[in-house]
């Protein structure tokens, strides 16, 4: 692995001597340089995470080299040094693109600090960089598959309100392909200059959780040794995407509601009130209504999130898309693995029409997925594992559903469903949410509504 370079811009050799050992003996490359024209130079060739800036030079003032670096080079990070500052330049600094800011003379304790948050924060907006070119070439409106009306709405409302500033409220069961969506309305905006930020809310430790949306100062908390950049402050005249919103505990739904509101926030242990300019995009498969009369979403949150709602279909609503869905996974498979498969064989197929689909586009996927890998022929076949879960859910349709309401109905075919799913899988919940193509812990609350669910399964998990 290359390591990290970063620039030394001092118009003084002993300071720059000094900060070259140093920065050398941690492990990165160092350039040098002592005067402006110097170093526009040396960021022309050499790609750098960091610049060590001091404020003094004497071909040009500091604070036009900052501007300038800044405005050129936006993704490399630059600290501003110096020793003639006063209670202002920290503030000013940042205003010109600093990322950071310490006086001379140099404690190099502080710089430590601060050169290993400025790194971290390079590598994660490079990661992201590339996250954001990938999400261009695979989110587009061509692999959003599908042709049937409920698709073509959605398709409609995505031209509509990508290129505005609207909140936007995604509402789909898992599987339904809630991301992709929300990368169409980023990809198709103004705002795709820079990458879409993405947050699990249900994937986050609940103590955690505050601190990795709105970050945290050093100090803050036990173990909180350096300041925290959060999610929001990243997302700053981006978009965030904030899967699972309806996993949020009160405290964090008040705090949102807050940024929604006057575009402001704090870091956990901070005074500073930060602006941010972000464009919200919000998902969930859970009833926030229901979440609301259960004391468990806010009110007022969930009707400034309702304004604009798209809701996915679940595949079992437009069948009518898995043949093109299978065509398009098979092709983009057939590379990754080196297959030749050219088509789903006639009663796969059928049985693929014939499923309900729990887990939604993602549960098909895995399905095609899973039986190319194993296929020898030009001609897809499914068998196996899946093809029991097929039997299962033909068995529920043969059911005799004569005089029972929609909803007795659908209770009795989801609970042949999942109890067959629970004995495929051993009563390993891991697995059997796996099998389902559910996460674990929805996988698990849908047993306990379905009086499936007994405390020994948690032992097998």
């Amino acid at each position: 692995m290359i390591p990290d370079r970063i620039l030394i811009i001092d118009d003084q050799p002993e300071v720059r001597q000094k900060l070259d050992k140093w920065i050398t003996h941690a492990g990165f490359g160092t350039e040098h340089a002592g005067n402006a024209a110097e170093a526009l130079a040396l960021v022309e060739t050499v790609n750098f995470s960091v610049i060590l800036l001091d404020l003094v030079l004497p071909d040009m003032d500091g604070y036009d080299l900052l501007k300038k670096l800044h405005a050129d080079y936006p993704d490399i990070c630059i600290i501003v040094f110096t020793g003639k500052g006063n209670s202002n330049t920290p503030e000013l600094a940042r205003q010109n693109g600093a990322f950071d800011f310490f006086s001379k003379p140099i404690d190099f304790n502080i710089l430590d600090q601060k050169l290993t948050l400025a790194i971290e924060y390079y590598r994660r907006e490079r990661e992201t960089y590339y996250q954001m070119q990938e999400a261009r070439e695979n989110y587009q409106f061509s692999n959003i598959i599908g042709k049937s009306a409920g698709l073509l709405k959605v398709f409609e409302q995505i031209e509509a309100l990508a290129d505005t500033d609207e909140s936007v409220l995604i509402l789909g069961e898992t599987g339904t392909g809630k991301e992709l969506i929300a990368n169409a309305l980023h990809t198709h905006s103004s705002r795709d200059q820079k990458p879409l930020i993405v947050v699990n809310c249900g994937a986050i430790p609940e103590n955690l959780a505050e601190s990795e949306l709105f970050g945290h100062e050093k100090g803050a908390f036990t173990g909180a040794q350096s300041r925290k950049i959060g999610k929001f402050e990243r997302a700053h005249q981006s978009s965030i995407f904030l899967d699972e919103i309806g996993e949020l505990n009160g405290i964090i739904q008040t705090k949102f509601l807050r940024v929604l509101q006057e575009k402001t926030f704090e870091r956990i242990g901070g005074k500073e009130q930060l602006k941010t300019d972000v464009r919200i995009i919000a998902a969930t498969n859970r009833d926030l209504r229901k979440a609301i009369d259960e004391k468990q979403f806010r009110k007022d949150l969930f009707h400034r999130l309702e304004r604009f709602v798209i809701k996915i279909p679940p595949l079992r609503e437009r069948t009518e898309d898995i043949p093109l869905l299978v065509e398009h996974v098979i092709k983009k498979y057939n590379g990754i693995y080196g297959k030749s498969i050219q088509n789903i064989d006639g009663d796969c197929l059928k049985k693929l029409m014939n499923y309900s689909f729990p887990g939604n586009v993602r549960e098909l996927e895995n399905i095609i997925i899973n039986a190319m890998l194993f296929e020898k022929s030009e001609s897809l076949h499914i068998d196996g594992i899946h093809e029991k879960i097929y039997e299962a859910a033909q068995d529920g349709n043969d059911m005799d559903f004569q005089g029972k309401t929609f909803r007795e109905a659908r209770f009795t075919f989801e609970r042949n469903y999942f109890a067959h799913i629970v004995e495929l899988a051993g009563g390993n919940i891991s697995k059997g949410s796996r099998l389902a193509q559910m996460d674990r812990g929805h996988f698990r609350d849908k047993l306990k509504d379905l009086g499936l669910y007994h405390n020994g399964h948690d032992g097998n998990t």
